[in-house]
């Protein structure tokens, strides 16, 4: 995580929200400081997988990776990969006829070096994300940490209808940020009913 939790303005905001004080910092002794610490990363981590966010989005090419002592090759996904340490999700592995399958530590493919990849990263600050992500983080920080503060169920409820709400406007928001047609080089679908679904 490269945003320090002392000058995190996510955290602050999750417990406005669930209408605590915030903390000073992360290097609090106190309970509440120690369980912002541990869960933050949870948080982020949960709404980065629930899109394709632009902002996280990398686009590399990877290397062959060596197979390491006692994992073996694939013969129908020949090509090994190391996937990058920062990569929350997968979004586009080779063209459209690659096969690839991701295993604990390979990335395995059917296609030769230098393999395009595209994925989210969790390497980012706060100043990166725009501020409906970074409220929707906040809020599902809040879901997190309210089922040891928050005495109350209604308020647990309206604290998660309220997360996923806001992780909603914010795919929306970050659905703008690319042209109509596709980019991935897959098909365009053939009615609304696809398109919707998808």
């Amino acid at each position: 995580m490269t945003t320090s939790i002392s000058t995190s303005t996510i955290v602050a905001q999750a417990f406005r929200y669930m209408e605590a004080s915030p903390i000073a910092s992360f290097d609090d002794a106190s309970e509440q400081a120690q369980a912002a610490a541990e869960q933050y990363p949870n948080a982020l981590r949960l709404c980065l997988e629930a899109a394709d966010w632009s902002f996280a989005s990398v686009l590399v090419h990877l290397p062959e990776a060596l197979l390491t002592l006692g994992v073996i090759a694939d013969p129908d996904l020949p090509y090994a990969y190391a996937p990058p340490g920062d990569a929350v999700r997968l979004h586009e592995v080779g063209d459209f006829n690659t096969a690839w399958r991701l295993d604990r530590d390979f990335l395995r493919a059917d296609d030769p070096a230098p393999l395009r990849l595209r994925y989210t990263s969790l390497d980012l600050n706060e100043a990166q994300m725009p501020a409906t992500f970074r409220d929707a983080v906040a809020l599902r920080l809040a879901c997190l940490l309210g089922a040891r503060w928050l005495t109350t169920q209604s308020k647990m409820q309206d604290l998660e209808s309220r997360a996923q709400l806001q992780l909603k406007t914010a795919m929306r928001q970050d659905a703008r940020t690319a042209s109509q047609q596709r980019y991935d080089d897959l098909a365009q679908p053939d009615d609304w009913v696809s398109e919707a679904t998808r």
